[in-house]
């Protein structure tokens, strides 16, 4: 065997080593959009899910969520909130907030604060 098929067998080894260990790894771990293999985000429960209990209810459009663990970290952004119930609908990049006090948008980007999310659009909205 020559030099070159000897490199070449051994660069072929460690692609293919590469491969199985990454193949491995997000069988075990799983994967999240944002390139890291991480469980599941958990999400917070909220107290009171009746939204007949909530006086204001806002839509709040939100961009760079990609994955459910995105929306978990949004909907908890919210409901880590006394007075808040958020369910989030990744599919439309929107946020449903239910409030037992007015918000402004002020409110919304500080709870948002410290994430990677973008606020796009505020509305009061009617149910």
């Amino acid at each position: 065997m020559d030099t070159t098929t000897i490199i070449a067998a051994v660069v072929l080894l460690a692609a293919l080593s590469l491969l199985i260990f990454m193949m491995r790894r997000k069988l075990t771990h799983g994967s999240s959009c944002c390139g890291t293999h991480e469980a599941s985000e958990r999400k917070i429960k909220v107290a009171d899910k009746k939204i007949s209990n909530y006086s204001y209810h806002y839509e709040v459009k939100i961009g760079q969520m990609v994955c459910s663990n995105c929306a978990t970290r949004v909907e908890n952004a919210f409901n880590k909130n006394d007075g808040i119930y958020a369910k989030v609908d990744l599919e439309n990049k929107r946020a449903i907030v239910h409030a037992k006090r007015e918000l402004g948008r002020n409110d919304v980007a500080q709870f948002m604060n410290g994430l990677p999310y973008v606020i796009k659009d505020f509305n009061d909205i009617k149910l």
